[in-house]
């Protein structure tokens, strides 16, 4: 669709997610002419987090699922925990989604915040962040010399492997980086697309200020929970009391163009996913909520792949 990006949040986790949901939402987000859909990343919660995170398939083979439910939509993980999985493993993952799903592939990674889950999956939390920008140029170094033999010095050496295919297209997967902290922003400088998550207008307007110095031509994909409804709720917040956008069509077009204009370039909308009703309401957003929406920044392409 025209204008700017529009992702929805599938169901492939909560208390309410199944396979039939789960494909009926990403078959109506197809059909509404969104851009992407996208899976969440947890894979083994501490019981404290059960309520939200306990019912949730993988992510990864979430999307493999979808890649063979949809043909255009563009899929995605928002976002993958890398440093909590093996840095090579989830790289091959990676490539093979993208090819198998004929370079409909969206990855945003992020360096996590459940230590407990960590810890269940034998990963080291304190040096996450380190281990997510080794990963970065780890996955840079080797896709530009894939199809074929790749070496690699550092923290995770490869002194003599075959990786193939390629991913699809030339310059890389395509990756995210998603976070709000200051860290974030330098990472998302080298891939080019920064997605952070429930920022009010204000400190995305700073951030993405600030990102776009380090990289003119980045873009920022905000992801933020919307509900489209009759009554006009300004303190509303979603499952992890963050800030989200609650209100009539109209008002709701209105605050979301104000973070276009604020620096955002579109958004991962989260319409309650977890709750009856969800196809309708990707539905009505598409109809009553994107073609409100102005996109206040020129053009560019879906990201600097890595």
């Amino acid at each position: 669709m025209d204008g700017p990006h529009l992702g929805v949040v599938l169901p492939n986790y909560g208390p309410a997610s199944d396979p039939g949901r789960l494909a009926a939402a990403a078959a109506a987000a197809e059909d509404a002419g969104l851009d992407s859909g996208w899976a969440t990343d947890h894979v083994m919660v501490p019981t404290r987090h059960a309520g939200v995170y306990g019912s949730i398939t993988e992510a990864l083979v979430t999307v493999g699922f979808l890649a063979g439910r949809t043909e255009r939509l563009r899929l995605g993980v928002s976002a993958l925990i890398v440093p909590q999985r093996q840095p090579l493993l989830t790289l091959k993952q990676l490539v093979s989604l993208d090819v198998l799903s004929g370079g409909r592939l969206i990855t945003a990674v992020a360096a996590g915040w459940m230590e407990e889950e960590f810890e269940t999956l034998g990963a080291s939390f304190s040096d996450r962040g380190r281990r997510l920008d080794d990963w970065l140029e780890l996955a840079g170094e080797l896709l530009r010399q894939a199809p074929g033999r790749v070496l690699a010095d550092g923290p995770v050496p490869v002194s003599d492997a075959w990786l193939a295919p390629a991913p699809t297209r030339t310059e890389g997967l395509e990756l995210w980086v998603a976070g709000v902290s200051r860290h974030t922003l330098r990472r998302a400088a080298r891939t080019g697309v920064w997605h952070p998550v429930a920022l009010p207008l204000r400190e995305l307007r700073s951030m993405a200020a600030a990102f776009r110095e380090q990289v003119p031509e980045g873009r920022v994909v905000l992801r933020l929970g919307v509900a489209v409804q009759d009554r006009l709720d300004e303190e509303a917040s979603d499952d992890r009391g963050r800030q989200m956008v609650a209100g009539p069509a109209p008002w709701v077009a209105e605050q979301l163009n104000d973070y276009l204009e604020g620096g955002a370039d579109g958004f991962v909308v989260d319409l309650a996913h977890d709750t009856p009703g969800l196809v309708d309401r990707i539905a009505a957003f598409a109809a009553e909520v994107a073609p409100l929406l102005v996109s206040r920044r020129p053009a560019a392409t879906d990201g600097t792949a890595t």
